[in-house]
């Protein structure tokens, strides 16, 4: 006659953990590092690791993508034995590329941009500009028309991951799809891909944007001016085509111009208004010299800065591109708020601007 084994509750509960799956580990590396220093996120977000820890599944810190600053799109190498746990990852990441790992017990997951889970959106909506082309200057000049045609606000544009990409793309949420079909309609070229997860839209500018057939090959004719607060440098692109750069003085204080004296340059988007002869002008700094001859050299760009057009949402006067009495003070934060420059160089540059030439300030 047979016996029945009859187990105790505690035995019975330990063969019943013996006989569930041990959840591989998740290890997490970084293909957009350039995108999360951009935006100042921590990798792994404080979501993401929460996220997996109620999914019982342990985490640790990987090595970087080295070859990947901008990745859209984020991998998961994952082993056959372990793809039972991918349903649970694509509520944390979705749309990502699978592929076939070698090691059982390890899921790595290599992050893009749309591999970063927030709780809440932890900033506004900007577009990234990545240039593909061997065209320098490209990227920014398509940014700058961007905040001019459709007041879109951009990051700082970058050079892309590879040397050159053929097709010109922009990837965007489902929200953001409107908005991307009219900027690549504006460009004349390149295709719109959905991505879920993305928190800005990241154009990835093609070498079809040199294409002269282009609609944006005709926009981006003409002279603008963009004067970089933290290099000290203003710079010259023709025809989207960086061709000048000057070093300039600024001034006195960091930041952008919050009120009148502040010794701030302001930022935003103007235009020169006028290019006046200051040969014979004087100023009075306040030092006790006394009115100083020549202190704005031989020519005088003015700016038009008004409340529409200035970061601030202020309006300002007397904000110019000039010369100086103090070619030392190149370079430095010498001024009450205007743009200086080597009185040689602002010669060289009233010939080359004209009154309406775009002009942006920015950090």
């Amino acid at each position: 006659m047979m016996r029945r084994l009859l187990l105790t509750p505690p035995l019975a509960l330990m063969m019943l953990l013996a006989c569930k799956p041990e959840p591989p580990k998740v290890v997490l590396h970084n293909s957009c590092s350039g995108y999360t220093e951009l935006r100042k996120i921590p990798f792994p977000t404080d979501y993401t690791k929460t996220l997996l820890d109620s999914l019982g599944l342990p985490n640790s810190l990987g090595e970087m993508d080295r070859s990947a600053a901008y990745q859209i799109d984020t991998r998961i190498f994952v082993h056959s034995g372990d793809r039972r746990w991918l349903n649970a990852l694509d509520s944390i990441f979705p749309q990502a590329e699978i592929v076939k790992g070698e090691t059982k017990g390890e899921i790595h997951v290599w992050a893009g941009i749309n591999g970063l889970s927030f709780d809440s959106m932890p900033f506004s909506r900007r577009i990234l500009v990545l240039n593909g082309t061997s065209k320098a200057g490209l990227a920014r000049d398509v940014a700058y028309r961007f905040s001019i045609r459709f007041g879109l606000a951009s990051l700082e544009p970058q050079t892309a991951d590879a040397d050159t990409f053929s097709k010109t793309l922009l990837y965007c949420s489902a929200n953001d799809v409107p908005l991307a079909e009219k900027l690549i309609s504006y460009l004349g070229t390149g295709e719109v891909r959905e991505r879920s997860n993305l928190r800005d839209m990241i154009l990835i500018l093609g070498a079809d944007m040199l294409n002269p057939s282009s609609k944006v090959k005709r926009a981006l004719k003409g002279v603008l001016i963009v004067i970089k607060k933290s290099l000290f440098e203003l710079l010259v692109f023709k025809d989207g085509t960086l061709i000048k750069t000057y070093p300039v003085a600024l001034g006195k204080r960091r930041g952008d111009k919050q009120r009148v004296g502040d010794n701030r340059t302001p930022e935003g988007d103007f235009t020169i208004t006028s290019i006046e002869d200051s040969h014979t002008w004087e100023h009075d700094f306040g030092d006790g010299k006394g009115p100083i001859p020549g202190a704005y050299g031989p020519w005088f760009l003015r700016l038009s800065t008004l409340a529409s057009e200035t970061k601030s949402g202020k309006q300002w006067v007397g904000i110019a591109i000039h010369g100086t009495h103090d070619p030392a003070s190149i370079g430095t934060r010498a001024t009450e708020g205007c743009i200086r420059m080597r009185n040689e160089d602002v010669t060289e540059l009233k010939e080359i601007v004209k009154v309406g030439t775009p002009v942006r300030i920015e950090e």
